[in-house]
């Protein structure tokens, strides 16, 4: 189970100096409730498609504007409360994995201290 565990802050690192700074703790990973180890390194499953991926953040542009330096390609639409049920003093932000950053993405989000949880999403 623990080589698990390193393997996991492994794929989460942003540099091999970062990993021996700081492994990936493990509450932030416990925000992501979707099996993202199923995902390769490109952002897809069975190498055919991506995973979107939402999260809630508070109605706050600083931290808008934080989440989009993570990801410029956010998607928040204005009305929406997502599977996740996003209250309405918050943003449902929906993100994709496409890309070969995906993981560093995942795990820069899912560090941050407003974001509760990380569900995959599922169009209707």
């Amino acid at each position: 189970m623990k080589l698990v565990s390193l393997l996991i802050a492994a794929a989460f690192c942003i540099s091999a100096s970062q990993c021996q700074e700081k492994k990936a703790d493990k509450k932030v990973l416990q925000k992501i409730e979707f099996d993202y180890a199923s995902i390769s390194d490109e952002g897809l499953i069975n190498s055919e498609v991506s995973v979107d991926y939402e999260f809630c953040i508070p109605k706050d542009d600083a931290k808008v504007a934080e989440i989009k330096s993570i990801e410029p390609d956010v998607k928040m639409p204005s009305m929406a409360k997502g599977r996740i049920g996003c209250s309405k003093e918050e943003w449902l932000c929906i993100v994709n994995t496409s890309g070969p950053e995906w993981k560093e993405k995942l795990y820069a989000i899912a560090s941050l201290p407003y974001v509760k949880k990380i569900v995959q999403t599922y169009y209707e």
